[in-house]
Protein backbone atom coordinates (compact mmCIF):
# COMPACT_ATOMS: atom_id res chain seq x y z
CA UNK A 1 0.00 0.00 0.00
CA UNK A 2 2.61 2.48 0.66
CA UNK A 3 4.38 1.91 -2.31
CA UNK A 4 1.18 2.52 -4.52
CA UNK A 5 0.51 5.49 -2.47
CA UNK A 6 3.52 6.83 -3.05
CA UNK A 7 2.82 6.21 -6.43
CA UNK A 8 0.22 7.98 -6.66
CA UNK A 9 1.61 10.77 -5.42
CA UNK A 10 4.72 11.26 -7.42
CA UNK A 11 1.93 11.11 -10.20
CA UNK A 12 0.22 13.94 -8.58
CA UNK A 13 3.79 15.97 -8.44
CA UNK A 14 4.18 15.07 -12.11
CA UNK A 15 1.04 16.56 -13.10
CA UNK A 16 1.68 19.83 -11.29
CA UNK A 17 4.86 20.37 -12.40
CA UNK A 18 4.12 19.39 -15.97
CA UNK A 19 1.28 22.42 -15.40
CA UNK A 20 3.71 24.96 -14.18
CA UNK A 21 5.96 24.52 -16.89
CA UNK A 22 3.87 23.98 -20.30
CA UNK A 23 2.08 27.07 -20.64
CA UNK A 24 3.05 29.46 -23.13
CA UNK A 25 3.57 32.92 -21.69
CA UNK A 26 0.58 38.20 -20.27
CA UNK A 27 -0.40 41.42 -19.51
CA UNK A 28 -4.29 41.54 -19.51
CA UNK A 29 -7.08 40.54 -21.31
CA UNK A 30 -5.07 42.52 -24.63
CA UNK A 31 -1.78 41.22 -23.64
CA UNK A 32 1.33 43.33 -24.11
CA UNK A 33 2.75 42.51 -28.09
CA UNK A 34 5.63 45.03 -27.56
CA UNK A 35 8.90 42.84 -27.27
CA UNK A 36 10.44 46.69 -26.76
CA UNK A 37 7.98 47.63 -23.49
CA UNK A 38 9.15 44.21 -21.99
CA UNK A 39 13.12 44.75 -22.23
CA UNK A 40 12.55 47.65 -20.45
CA UNK A 41 10.72 46.27 -17.90
CA UNK A 42 7.07 47.73 -18.49
CA UNK A 43 8.37 51.13 -18.62
CA UNK A 44 6.46 51.86 -22.02
CA UNK A 45 3.63 54.18 -21.26
CA UNK A 46 5.04 57.06 -22.55
CA UNK A 47 6.71 55.66 -25.44
CA UNK A 48 4.95 53.12 -26.99
CA UNK A 49 3.95 53.82 -30.70
CA UNK A 50 1.52 52.19 -33.73
CA UNK A 51 0.20 48.67 -32.80
CA UNK A 52 1.86 49.11 -29.36
CA UNK A 53 -0.36 51.56 -28.29
CA UNK A 54 -3.64 49.47 -28.20
CA UNK A 55 -2.43 47.74 -25.41
CA UNK A 56 0.44 50.86 -23.78
CA UNK A 57 -1.43 53.88 -24.71
CA UNK A 58 -3.77 54.47 -27.32
CA UNK A 59 -3.66 58.15 -27.56
CA UNK A 60 -0.36 57.43 -28.56
CA UNK A 61 -1.62 56.64 -32.17
CA UNK A 62 -2.66 60.31 -32.95
CA UNK A 63 0.98 61.68 -31.91
CA UNK A 64 4.19 62.69 -33.87
CA UNK A 65 6.85 60.09 -34.63
CA UNK A 66 4.05 57.36 -35.06
CA UNK A 67 4.34 55.49 -38.06
CA UNK A 68 1.33 55.70 -40.13
CA UNK A 69 1.44 51.69 -40.69
CA UNK A 70 2.69 48.94 -38.23
CA UNK A 71 1.99 45.48 -37.94
CA UNK A 72 3.27 42.91 -35.61
CA UNK A 73 2.49 38.50 -35.77
CA UNK A 74 3.67 35.93 -33.88
CA UNK A 75 4.16 37.76 -30.54
CA UNK A 76 5.06 35.71 -27.44
CA UNK A 77 6.12 36.17 -24.21
CA UNK A 78 5.79 35.84 -20.64
CA UNK A 79 7.52 34.99 -17.07
CA UNK A 80 7.09 31.59 -15.16
CA UNK A 81 8.49 31.13 -11.23
CA UNK A 82 8.34 29.32 -8.08
CA UNK A 83 9.46 29.65 -4.69
CA UNK A 84 10.53 29.41 -2.31
CA UNK A 85 11.83 26.12 -4.42
CA UNK A 86 13.07 27.71 -7.38
CA UNK A 87 13.68 26.58 -10.67
CA UNK A 88 17.44 27.26 -10.37
CA UNK A 89 17.39 24.76 -7.57
CA UNK A 90 15.65 22.42 -9.54
CA UNK A 91 18.46 23.13 -12.25
CA UNK A 92 20.94 22.16 -10.07
CA UNK A 93 19.70 18.76 -10.40
CA UNK A 94 19.34 18.28 -13.93
CA UNK A 95 19.24 14.80 -15.18
CA UNK A 96 20.21 13.72 -11.20
CA UNK A 97 17.93 11.87 -8.36
CA UNK A 98 17.85 14.51 -5.50
CA UNK A 99 19.45 13.60 -2.66
CA UNK A 100 17.23 12.46 0.54
CA UNK A 101 19.33 15.69 2.40
CA UNK A 102 18.85 18.00 -0.09
CA UNK A 103 15.11 16.91 -0.40
CA UNK A 104 14.59 17.70 3.47
CA UNK A 105 15.88 21.20 3.26
CA UNK A 106 13.55 22.15 0.66
CA UNK A 107 11.08 20.74 2.99
CA UNK A 108 12.67 23.09 5.93
CA UNK A 109 12.21 26.11 3.36
CA UNK A 110 8.95 25.39 2.47
CA UNK A 111 7.37 24.62 5.51
CA UNK A 112 8.91 28.31 7.28
CA UNK A 113 7.26 29.94 3.78
CA UNK A 114 3.87 28.17 4.57
CA UNK A 115 3.76 26.55 0.93
CA UNK A 116 5.16 25.80 -2.25
CA UNK A 117 3.70 28.27 -5.10
CA UNK A 118 4.66 28.46 -8.59
CA UNK A 119 3.27 31.10 -10.67
CA UNK A 120 2.73 31.64 -14.86
CA UNK A 121 1.29 34.79 -16.85
CA UNK A 122 2.21 35.19 -20.55
CA UNK A 123 0.32 35.99 -23.34
CA UNK A 124 0.26 35.36 -27.41
CA UNK A 125 -0.52 38.16 -29.99
CA UNK A 126 -0.72 36.49 -33.58
CA UNK A 127 -2.20 39.77 -34.97
CA UNK A 128 -1.51 43.56 -34.29
CA UNK A 129 -2.06 46.16 -36.32
CA UNK A 130 -2.32 49.87 -36.70
CA UNK A 131 -3.01 52.56 -39.87
CA UNK A 132 -2.97 55.82 -38.98
CA UNK A 133 -4.72 56.58 -35.36
CA UNK A 134 -6.63 53.49 -35.70
CA UNK A 135 -5.31 50.48 -33.83
CA UNK A 136 -6.14 46.26 -33.74
CA UNK A 137 -4.77 43.76 -31.91
CA UNK A 138 -5.99 40.08 -30.92
CA UNK A 139 -4.52 37.74 -28.66
CA UNK A 140 -4.52 35.46 -25.64
CA UNK A 141 -3.37 35.85 -22.04
CA UNK A 142 -2.97 32.65 -19.24
CA UNK A 143 -2.42 32.38 -15.76
CA UNK A 144 -1.70 29.88 -13.32
CA UNK A 145 -1.28 29.98 -9.62
CA UNK A 146 -0.41 26.10 -7.73
CA UNK A 147 -0.13 26.29 -4.13
CA UNK A 148 1.07 22.97 -2.84
CA UNK A 149 0.64 22.74 1.38
CA UNK A 150 4.12 22.00 3.33
CA UNK A 151 2.95 18.35 3.83
CA UNK A 152 1.77 18.18 -0.06
CA UNK A 153 5.15 18.85 -0.79
CA UNK A 154 6.46 16.66 1.70
CA UNK A 155 4.49 14.28 0.14
CA UNK A 156 5.67 15.01 -3.55
CA UNK A 157 9.15 14.65 -2.13
CA UNK A 158 8.92 11.48 -0.01
CA UNK A 159 5.69 10.09 -0.97
CA UNK A 160 3.34 8.79 2.08
CA UNK A 161 6.62 7.82 3.75
CA UNK A 162 7.17 11.41 4.45
CA UNK A 163 10.51 13.20 5.61
CA UNK A 164 10.12 10.61 8.28
CA UNK A 165 13.50 8.37 8.42
CA UNK A 166 11.29 6.15 6.28
CA UNK A 167 8.47 5.57 9.15
CA UNK A 168 4.68 6.50 7.30
CA UNK A 169 3.23 9.21 8.93
CA UNK A 170 -0.12 11.36 8.73
CA UNK A 171 0.22 14.25 6.19
CA UNK A 172 -2.20 17.28 5.71
CA UNK A 173 -2.73 18.26 2.51
CA UNK A 174 -5.26 21.32 3.39
CA UNK A 175 -4.20 24.28 1.78
CA UNK A 176 -3.06 22.79 -1.90
CA UNK A 177 -4.92 24.81 -4.34
CA UNK A 178 -5.24 25.46 -8.25
CA UNK A 179 -5.97 28.40 -9.96
CA UNK A 180 -6.07 28.71 -14.04
CA UNK A 181 -7.19 30.76 -16.82
CA UNK A 182 -6.72 31.58 -20.62
CA UNK A 183 -8.62 34.55 -21.79
CA UNK A 184 -8.84 35.79 -25.04
CA UNK A 185 -9.92 39.39 -26.63
CA UNK A 186 -10.40 41.96 -29.53
CA UNK A 187 -9.31 45.83 -28.96
CA UNK A 188 -10.13 48.22 -31.52
CA UNK A 189 -8.29 51.62 -31.04
CA UNK A 190 -8.68 55.17 -31.72
CA UNK A 191 -7.12 58.16 -30.92
CA UNK A 192 -7.77 62.25 -31.72
CA UNK A 193 -5.39 64.61 -31.39
CA UNK A 194 -6.55 67.95 -28.68
CA UNK A 195 -6.00 71.54 -30.23
CA UNK A 196 -3.91 73.26 -28.10
CA UNK A 197 -1.50 76.56 -28.35
CA UNK A 198 2.13 76.01 -28.41
CA UNK A 199 3.84 77.01 -25.06
CA UNK A 200 5.77 80.61 -25.44
CA UNK A 201 9.06 79.59 -26.44
CA UNK A 202 9.54 77.03 -23.55
CA UNK A 203 8.46 73.90 -25.16
CA UNK A 204 8.53 73.67 -28.56
CA UNK A 205 5.94 71.69 -30.59
CA UNK A 206 3.57 70.60 -28.07
CA UNK A 207 0.73 68.20 -29.06
CA UNK A 208 -2.09 66.01 -27.18
CA UNK A 209 -4.22 63.86 -27.78
CA UNK A 210 -6.54 61.22 -26.23
CA UNK A 211 -7.52 57.90 -27.20
CA UNK A 212 -10.13 54.96 -26.52
CA UNK A 213 -9.65 51.51 -26.98
CA UNK A 214 -12.92 49.38 -26.94
CA UNK A 215 -11.99 45.32 -25.91
CA UNK A 216 -14.82 42.08 -26.88
CA UNK A 217 -13.67 39.71 -23.76
CA UNK A 218 -13.73 36.22 -24.00
CA UNK A 219 -13.42 33.29 -21.90
CA UNK A 220 -11.37 30.01 -22.94
CA UNK A 221 -10.52 28.00 -19.90
CA UNK A 222 -10.99 27.48 -16.35
CA UNK A 223 -9.50 25.61 -13.73
CA UNK A 224 -10.34 26.64 -9.81
CA UNK A 225 -9.69 24.12 -7.29
CA UNK A 226 -9.12 23.89 -3.42
CA UNK A 227 -8.34 21.06 -1.04
CA UNK A 228 -10.58 21.07 1.53
CA UNK A 229 -8.81 18.58 3.79
CA UNK A 230 -7.26 15.90 2.50
CA UNK A 231 -4.94 13.46 4.29
CA UNK A 232 -2.22 11.18 3.40
CA UNK A 233 -1.50 8.26 6.25
CA UNK A 234 0.52 5.07 6.93
CA UNK A 235 -1.86 2.85 4.47
CA UNK A 236 -4.48 4.94 3.40
CA UNK A 237 -5.35 8.45 1.53
CA UNK A 238 -8.60 9.88 2.26
CA UNK A 239 -9.20 12.55 -0.55
CA UNK A 240 -11.15 16.12 -0.35
CA UNK A 241 -10.42 18.40 -3.89
CA UNK A 242 -13.31 19.91 -5.11
CA UNK A 243 -12.64 21.23 -8.30
CA UNK A 244 -14.75 23.69 -10.47
CA UNK A 245 -14.21 23.29 -14.29
CA UNK A 246 -16.12 23.29 -17.88
CA UNK A 247 -19.14 20.81 -17.66
CA UNK A 248 -19.64 18.33 -20.53
CA UNK A 249 -20.91 20.68 -22.74
CA UNK A 250 -17.55 22.62 -22.91
CA UNK A 251 -17.33 24.52 -26.39
CA UNK A 252 -14.42 26.22 -26.09
CA UNK A 253 -16.29 29.42 -24.72
CA UNK A 254 -16.69 30.17 -20.89
CA UNK A 255 -17.80 33.46 -21.00
CA UNK A 256 -18.01 37.19 -22.74
CA UNK A 257 -17.77 41.03 -22.05
CA UNK A 258 -17.04 44.24 -23.18
CA UNK A 259 -15.19 46.87 -21.46
CA UNK A 260 -12.90 49.89 -22.17
CA UNK A 261 -9.90 51.57 -21.62
CA UNK A 262 -8.83 55.67 -22.02
CA UNK A 263 -5.90 57.06 -21.76
CA UNK A 264 -3.90 60.61 -22.77
CA UNK A 265 -0.50 61.94 -24.39
CA UNK A 266 1.22 64.90 -24.20
CA UNK A 267 4.67 66.17 -25.80
CA UNK A 268 6.52 69.00 -26.18
CA UNK A 269 10.16 69.48 -26.50
CA UNK A 270 11.72 66.36 -25.45
CA UNK A 271 9.59 65.44 -23.28
CA UNK A 272 6.34 62.97 -23.49
CA UNK A 273 4.07 61.64 -21.11
CA UNK A 274 1.29 59.33 -20.94
CA UNK A 275 -1.82 58.03 -18.79
CA UNK A 276 -3.76 54.89 -19.40
CA UNK A 277 -7.07 54.14 -17.67
CA UNK A 278 -7.89 50.65 -18.04
CA UNK A 279 -11.09 48.96 -17.84
CA UNK A 280 -12.82 52.18 -16.90
CA UNK A 281 -15.84 49.25 -17.20
CA UNK A 282 -15.87 45.30 -17.79
CA UNK A 283 -18.37 44.01 -18.21
CA UNK A 284 -16.96 39.93 -18.43
CA UNK A 285 -17.45 37.08 -16.15
CA UNK A 286 -17.02 34.10 -16.37
CA UNK A 287 -20.96 31.34 -17.49
CA UNK A 288 -21.47 29.57 -14.91
CA UNK A 289 -23.55 27.62 -16.52
CA UNK A 290 -21.14 26.27 -19.06
CA UNK A 291 -19.45 25.04 -15.17
CA UNK A 292 -19.87 22.35 -13.06
CA UNK A 293 -18.23 20.91 -9.59
CA UNK A 294 -16.45 17.56 -8.89
CA UNK A 295 -16.25 16.93 -5.55
CA UNK A 296 -13.11 15.04 -5.53
CA UNK A 297 -13.82 12.99 -2.66
CA UNK A 298 -12.27 9.53 -2.19
CA UNK A 299 -11.00 6.83 0.55
CA UNK A 300 -8.16 4.35 -0.56
CA UNK A 301 -6.81 1.65 1.78
CA UNK A 302 -5.79 -2.06 1.59
CA UNK A 303 -8.49 -3.22 1.69
CA UNK A 304 -11.12 -0.85 0.43
CA UNK A 305 -11.84 2.26 -1.58
CA UNK A 306 -14.33 4.57 -2.76
CA UNK A 307 -14.41 7.77 -5.05
CA UNK A 308 -16.77 10.67 -6.53
CA UNK A 309 -15.69 12.47 -9.25
CA UNK A 310 -18.40 12.64 -11.01
CA UNK A 311 -19.76 16.06 -12.61
CA UNK A 312 -22.04 17.68 -10.41
CA UNK A 313 -24.10 20.64 -10.72
CA UNK A 314 -21.94 24.18 -10.66
CA UNK A 315 -24.68 25.42 -7.91
CA UNK A 316 -23.43 22.98 -5.54
CA UNK A 317 -19.89 23.92 -5.50
CA UNK A 318 -18.94 24.99 -1.99
CA UNK A 319 -19.32 28.66 -1.36
CA UNK A 320 -15.34 29.62 -0.99
CA UNK A 321 -14.63 28.24 -4.60
CA UNK A 322 -17.59 29.70 -5.51
CA UNK A 323 -17.01 33.23 -4.55
CA UNK A 324 -13.65 32.99 -5.87
CA UNK A 325 -15.07 32.21 -9.57
CA UNK A 326 -17.40 35.21 -9.03
CA UNK A 327 -14.28 37.06 -7.89
CA UNK A 328 -12.65 36.77 -11.28
CA UNK A 329 -13.06 39.80 -12.91
CA UNK A 330 -10.88 42.89 -14.31
CA UNK A 331 -10.63 45.60 -12.09
CA UNK A 332 -9.88 49.34 -13.08
CA UNK A 333 -5.77 49.74 -13.56
CA UNK A 334 -3.76 53.25 -13.45
CA UNK A 335 -0.62 53.44 -15.94
CA UNK A 336 1.25 56.91 -15.59
CA UNK A 337 4.78 57.34 -17.67
CA UNK A 338 7.01 59.72 -18.85
CA UNK A 339 9.42 59.71 -21.88
CA UNK A 340 12.44 62.22 -22.20
CA UNK A 341 14.78 61.84 -25.74
CA UNK A 342 18.36 63.07 -23.70
CA UNK A 343 19.77 62.97 -27.29
CA UNK A 344 19.24 61.58 -31.00
CA UNK A 345 20.09 58.28 -29.61
CA UNK A 346 19.12 57.89 -25.93
CA UNK A 347 15.73 57.64 -24.25
CA UNK A 348 14.69 57.19 -20.75
CA UNK A 349 11.33 56.27 -19.58
CA UNK A 350 9.48 56.03 -16.37
CA UNK A 351 6.16 54.77 -15.44
CA UNK A 352 4.08 54.09 -12.65
CA UNK A 353 1.18 51.11 -12.92
CA UNK A 354 -1.20 50.01 -9.94
CA UNK A 355 -4.20 47.07 -10.43
CA UNK A 356 -6.99 47.78 -8.18
CA UNK A 357 -9.19 45.25 -6.66
CA UNK A 358 -8.97 41.78 -4.23
CA UNK A 359 -7.00 39.07 -4.21
CA UNK A 360 -9.35 37.09 -6.71
CA UNK A 361 -9.20 39.51 -9.37
CA UNK A 362 -7.96 38.37 -12.47
CA UNK A 363 -4.09 40.16 -12.42
CA UNK A 364 -1.06 39.25 -15.05
CA UNK A 365 1.92 40.07 -13.20
CA UNK A 366 2.46 42.10 -10.15
CA UNK A 367 -0.54 44.41 -9.16
CA UNK A 368 1.73 47.35 -8.72
CA UNK A 369 5.04 48.56 -10.48
CA UNK A 370 7.02 51.77 -10.18
CA UNK A 371 10.20 51.71 -12.34
CA UNK A 372 12.68 53.22 -15.27
CA UNK A 373 13.89 52.31 -18.69
CA UNK A 374 16.34 53.24 -21.47
CA UNK A 375 16.48 52.70 -25.86
CA UNK A 376 19.97 53.40 -27.07
CA UNK A 377 20.35 53.86 -30.50
CA UNK A 378 24.17 53.60 -31.23
CA UNK A 379 23.82 51.92 -34.04
CA UNK A 380 19.88 52.79 -35.43
CA UNK A 381 19.10 49.56 -36.83
CA UNK A 382 19.97 47.65 -33.36
CA UNK A 383 18.10 49.06 -30.85
CA UNK A 384 19.65 48.44 -27.63
CA UNK A 385 16.68 48.23 -24.39
CA UNK A 386 16.58 47.78 -20.57
CA UNK A 387 14.43 48.51 -17.66
CA UNK A 388 14.08 47.67 -13.72
CA UNK A 389 11.24 48.37 -11.39
CA UNK A 390 9.72 47.90 -7.98
CA UNK A 391 6.70 45.71 -8.09
CA UNK A 392 4.66 44.18 -5.54
CA UNK A 393 6.74 41.90 -2.89
CA UNK A 394 9.73 42.62 -5.31
CA UNK A 395 11.63 43.76 -8.18
CA UNK A 396 12.13 42.94 -11.89
CA UNK A 397 14.40 43.92 -14.63
CA UNK A 398 14.56 43.34 -17.89
CA UNK A 399 16.79 43.88 -21.26
CA UNK A 400 16.75 42.49 -25.06
CA UNK A 401 17.70 44.06 -28.56
CA UNK A 402 16.02 44.58 -32.16
CA UNK A 403 17.32 44.10 -35.63
CA UNK A 404 15.40 45.92 -37.83
CA UNK A 405 15.90 45.70 -42.05
CA UNK A 406 14.00 46.67 -44.44
CA UNK A 407 10.84 48.39 -42.05
CA UNK A 408 10.92 44.90 -40.16
CA UNK A 409 12.00 44.61 -36.70
CA UNK A 410 12.86 41.19 -34.63
CA UNK A 411 12.29 41.73 -31.27
CA UNK A 412 14.05 39.68 -28.42
CA UNK A 413 13.76 40.71 -25.02
CA UNK A 414 14.26 38.53 -21.34
CA UNK A 415 13.53 39.25 -17.70
CA UNK A 416 14.00 38.27 -14.15
CA UNK A 417 11.41 38.67 -11.56
CA UNK A 418 11.87 38.72 -7.64
CA UNK A 419 8.39 38.45 -5.77
CA UNK A 420 9.20 37.62 -2.48
CA UNK A 421 11.07 34.06 -2.15
CA UNK A 422 10.15 33.72 -6.10
CA UNK A 423 12.80 33.97 -9.04
CA UNK A 424 10.54 34.44 -11.88
CA UNK A 425 12.49 34.40 -15.10
CA UNK A 426 10.85 35.48 -19.07
CA UNK A 427 11.05 35.63 -22.31
CA UNK A 428 10.13 37.61 -25.42
CA UNK A 429 10.27 37.43 -28.74
CA UNK A 430 8.47 39.09 -31.67
CA UNK A 431 8.21 40.24 -35.65
CA UNK A 432 7.58 43.53 -35.91
CA UNK A 433 7.01 45.63 -39.10
CA UNK A 434 7.11 49.84 -39.05
CA UNK A 435 6.18 51.90 -42.07
CA UNK A 436 6.14 55.32 -42.94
Amino acid sequence: MRATLSCVMRRVGFAAALLTTSALVASGQIPNASPAAFAMGGNYTALARGYEAVAWNPANLAMPGRPFLSLGTGIVGGTVGMDPVDFTMLHGFSGQIVDSATRVSWIDLVKASGRQRARIDGGVTPLALSVGPVGFQIGASLYTNVDLSADAFEAVMFGNAGNNGGQAKTLDLAGTGISMGVIGGAAMSFAFPLPIKLSAGILANEHAAIGITGKYVFGNALIIAQDNGSSLGASSLQLDFPVIGPDSSYDGLLGVGTGADLSFAWSGGAWRVGILAENVFNSFKWDTTKLSYTAGTGFYNKDSSATNFDDLPYGSAPQALREKVAGQQFKPAINIGAAFKVTDFLTVTADMHQQMGGEDVITLGPKSRVGVGAELRIIPFIPLRAGVASVTDGWQAGAGFGVRLLGYELGVSGSIRRRGAANESGVMIGLVGFGH
